[in-house]
């Protein structure tokens, strides 16, 4: 990835993180998870676009495991 692309990324990850606080916590996920398999289908293989789509992929999990077995 050249310098400005991750400059872009940075750039971009910074303003969906100040513009965050106003969504839902639990749509994230599955936005997260979706552009990160856009990307990988994109882009191909790339560190950046696996680690969002694994990590969005096991909070998506916990999260319905969550609903489905609540602890109270």
């Amino acid at each position: 990835m050249s310098p400005i692309a991750s400059f872009a990324l940075f750039l971009t990850s910074l303003f969906i993180g100040s513009e965050g606080s106003r969504i839902e916590p639990r749509s994230y996920p599955p936005a997260i998870l979706l552009v990160s398999l856009a990307s990988l289908s994109l882009l191909g293989p790339t560190s950046i676009g696996f680690g969002l789509c694994i990590g969005s992929g096991w909070v998506l999990l916990n999260q319905v495991a969550d609903r489905t077995f609540p602890l109270q």
